[in-house]
């Protein structure tokens, strides 16, 4: 009688473990398809049984973030990353998650250093690592961005962040404000038809130029490109008043 017992016991731990990895499987399946409340339902099961489930807590903060509950989102991964400091995954979620909040830049550091430590050279963490640094004007920003492989360097958006950083060190180094023009232009070899860039050029170059001409004409290329935004009215019009002055 207590081998039949003994055997109904383990019998039902074997479809236990096999339901929660049931369970996680269909999560995982469910998040790459978009369904985020039955992914996050899976992973609250999960961790009804098991509630120091690394990958069970890691897929509730991915489906609480894209359902909007940033708070849950956010304890969720916290819990995740002091359980697992050695996951790669768990800690470049947690620091993401505080990256996103401008209030938490310093903290998004110290767990995306975590995060490159366990994956040294990833794209990702280095760009959030040198985002993260340029919200608190860190000076180590730089060394992030220049970390990237020169095909990401050269990414619009990257170099329009270089330019921001040595800009904002133009009293710093005669030579920072050469540098800022330099990556502007880059961003804009990149992507010539961007507004932004565009704009971000435009204003460069008329207020550090100081060449009235060719502002003009990068201030006139961007509103040929917002035409058809009427959301960008406002700007648009900042635009026209700056372009009389300029006349």
């Amino acid at each position: 009688m207590l081998a039949a017992v003994s055997l109904v016991f383990f019998a039902g731990c074997a479809d236990d473990a096999a339901s929660t990895d049931l369970l996680l499987t269909s999560a995982v399946e469910l998040a790459r398809t978009g369904k985020w409340q039955s992914c996050e339902n899976n992973a609250v099961t999960v961790l009804k049984r098991d509630p120091a489930n690394i990958h069970a807590m890691l897929l509730r903060a991915l489906a609480a973030e894209h359902l909007g509950k940033k708070d849950t989102a956010l304890a969720m991964a916290k819990q995740a990353a002091e359980n697992a400091p050695e996951d790669f995954s768990v800690q470049y979620t947690y620091g993401r998650l505080l990256a996103e909040q401008g209030s938490k830049a310093k903290e998004a550091i110290t767990v995306l250093k975590r995060a490159l430590k366990l994956r040294p050279g990833n794209r990702s963490t280095l760009i959030l690592l040198g985002n993260c640094s340029s919200r608190i004007n860190a000076d180590d920003a730089i060394t992030y961005y220049l970390a990237l492989p020169p095909a990401v360097q050269k990414m619009p958006e990257i170099q329009t962040r270089i330019a921001m950083y040595y800009l904002d060190r133009r009293d710093r180094n005669s030579k920072n404000l050469a540098l800022a023009l330099q990556s502007l232009a880059n961003a804009y070899k990149s992507a010539s038809d961007n507004p932004v860039v565009v704009l971000n050029l435009a204003m460069f170059i008329d207020h550090y130029m100081r060449n009235k001409k060719k502002a003009y004409g990068f201030y006139n290329r961007y509103l040929h490109l917002t035409k058809h935004n009427p959301e960008l009215n406002p700007t648009r019009a900042q635009v026209r008043a700056r372009m009389s002055a300029l006349r």
